[in-house]
């Protein structure tokens, strides 16, 4: 292995033990070569988002699998969370990467097998065989599952994607998200001049409704409970923002065909309920897409009825390789704005941070955690 500074023999990591509890341990330095794949580098982690799905697996879900196979997998002990990242590459396994040393990057979080038939289709978005950072997915037995909730941690060299230096790395940790923000909107098939709905403005609605903007959505409203997220929204201008804390389905609705009176052409659920698919489908306009962001394990009833004039229902899982570097493009640009997001952390306040943030989503007080694992 080639390396640029001397590597700590252990690191501090914020470990998923089992579900809800959350530990920051110290843990053996990650064996690169053990993993058997030439492509492996070392990233020294400079920021970690926290991703809505973290939550999830520190409640005991799986949302890679019940997204990616349409089914619940136990999650394994000791998953080190974090896929969110970026920082600088200090070492290598091979030669072949060692131009990528000092550089500084934002990894894709996951490696596809290449040769199943979905990653031959052009699918790989939906490999089974995947191996994803933060997630415990693909790497067989571990004593600690590779994730970016700590200071270092590994990534593959061909999905390194180098960052301007105009970008920080708090934005450039922002990358995996706005990626699957393009995919996600993508799956809703924008109509130019149309109205696109948000259910749920937090990070994945925030950044789905900046890129239906960027595809020719002709304006954007979000509605959401929570005052943070509500907040972020009308600070970047990026459309109507409604608070329904206080308000029934039946009011949210009433208002939002006052100002869509033919219905929305696209409209994006990131809660995943039963009341906020009923709500999308009582004003999701003729031919309009609704893409469910939040698979969850609940049955609901559907009278098909609701799906006629070519209404249709999607979801929406991970993202493929041309989404990263056009999300990538459109960050540099300035077209997708991320600065206002953030709240920043470390790894000690994460338990404390977790336990408090799962207990009251609503009113979690912060929009976007991201880790600086060296503070």
């Amino acid at each position: 292995m080639l390396a640029i500074e001397s590597l700590p023999s252990t690191i501090p990591a914020g470990v998923l033990v089992s579900p809800k509890c959350l530990e920051i341990t110290e843990i053996p330095m990650w064996p690169l070569e053990s993993y058997g794949d030439p492509d492996m580098v070392l990233i020294k982690v400079a920021a970690c988002g926290v991703c809505g799905s973290d939550f999830r697996y520190f409640l005991g879900e799986n949302p890679w699998a019940q997204h990616t196979l349409g089914r619940f997998v136990p999650n394994a002990p000791n998953i080190v969370l974090g896929h969110e990242y970026a920082g600088t590459v200090v070492a290598v396994v091979d030669k072949r990467n060692e131009h990528l040393l000092g550089k500084r990057v934002a990894p894709v979080c996951s490696k596809v097998c290449g040769a199943c038939s979905d990653c031959r289709a052009g699918r790989s978005r939906l490999c089974e065989t995947t191996v994803h950072m933060g997630h415990g997915q693909g790497w067989g037995d571990q004593k600690y599952f590779p994730g970016a909730y700590s200071r270092y941690a590994p990534a593959w060299g061909a999905s390194c994607y180098e960052i301007a230096d105009k970008v920080s790395f708090e934005e450039a940790a922002m990358m995996d998200i706005l990626a699957v923000c393009v995919h996600v909107a993508e799956q809703g098939a924008i109509q130019s001049g149309r109205p696109i709905l948000i259910i749920g403005a937090g990070p994945a609605g925030n950044g789905v409704s900046q890129d239906a903007l960027a595809m020719g959505a002709s304006r954007a409203v979000l509605v959401d409970r929570s005052g943070v997220a509500i907040d972020v929204a009308n600070g970047q201008g990026i459309g109507n923002a409604i608070d329904s804390s206080h308000m029934s389905n039946q009011e949210i609705a009433a208002m939002l065909r006052q100002i869509a009176p033919d219905g929305f052409g696209s409209i994006f659920d990131t809660v995943g309920t039963p009341e906020s698919l009923d709500l999308a489908l009582t004003v999701l306009g003729k031919a309009g897409t609704l893409v469910n962001l939040a698979v969850h394990d609940e049955s609901f009833p559907l009278n098909f009825l609701r799906l006629g004039s070519e209404r249709r229902i999607v979801t929406s899982c991970n993202f493929e390789v041309g989404d990263y570097s056009k999300a990538l493009a459109w960050l540099e640009a300035g077209r997708l704005k991320v600065k206002d997001w953030m709240t920043p952390t470390t790894l000690q306040e994460l338990p404390k941070l977790f336990d408090r943030i799962t207990a009251n989503q609503a009113e979690k007080g912060v929009f976007k955690l991201v880790i600086d694992p060296w503070r």
